[in-house]
């Protein structure tokens, strides 16, 4: 029995160093990806992109993962979970749309995307893939709430925002050959496309992200009844 107990103990202290670990490389990989794309554009500029504010949010996240796997604190705190629940939505959101929309619009009107670099694969792919791990092998199961993602849906709806208002004060996102840009992505360019079609493909990704929302909230409860199954 107290050869068990010292196995069980020395398998919890693994798991919290590990998430302690693993959680300071993903602060490091946001954190990285972010100051590159800084760097080149200015941080004001840079921030604008969902895909930096996304990312920003991870790092947050992840401090507070940190913060409070070194406190012991009780990982089913509310308002911890939905933080995290908004998190790993957002930051897939991020991952989808480079990977199916952004990335095959960029390729089809020639403008070419931004693959290949280190900010670009730790953004899109490297941040969000380590989040998602992050939540299937350490974060407690079974605490998402029915209601969970509407109350996700804040952040790229708080984003939608944002936009609007960087856009009245003058804001860009980049130049191309010393034309600027006023929207960060083509589906919200009602300038060119027209209200109705940048209306219908917003409605579209809001419908995706509330499906993908319920998914993952489906996949939180079955995987703490298998939790709970074999503990039996």
């Amino acid at each position: 029995m107290e050869k068990a107990n010292e196995k069980g103990f020395f398998a919890e202290h693994g798991k919290k160093t590990a998430r302690i670990v693993f959680n300071a490389l993903l602060i490091a990989g946001a954190g990285t990806g972010v100051a590159l794309v800084a760097m080149g554009m200015g941080f004001v500029m840079a921030a604008s992109a969902f895909t930096i504010q996304s990312n920003l949010l991870c790092a947050i996240a992840a401090g507070v993962t940190l913060a409070r796997e070194i406190a012991g604190k009780d990982s089913k705190d509310k308002a911890y979970i939905f933080l995290k629940g908004m998190t790993l939505t957002s930051i897939l959101l991020t991952f989808v749309v480079y990977g199916f929309v952004l990335k095959p619009h960029f390729s089809a009107t020639t403008q070419g995307a931004p693959s290949g670099s280190l900010s670009n694969d730790l953004l899109h792919v490297v941040v969000p893939l380590m989040t998602l791990a992050d939540f299937l092998v350490f974060e407690e199961k079974g605490c998402f709430k029915a209601w969970h993602p509407f109350g996700w849906a804040a952040f790229p709806v708080y984003y939608t925002g944002y936009t609007a208002i960087y856009k009245a004060f003058g804001g860009v996102y980049a130049f191309t050959e010393g034309v600027p840009a006023k929207f960060p992505y083509f589906f919200l360019d009602y300038e060119t496309y027209g209200l109705g079609r940048v209306g219908i493909w917003i409605l579209l990704i809001a419908i995706g992200f509330i499906g993908f929302s319920y998914a993952l909230v489906g996949l939180d409860s079955i995987l703490a009844k298998i939790k709970r199954f074999k503990a039996k």
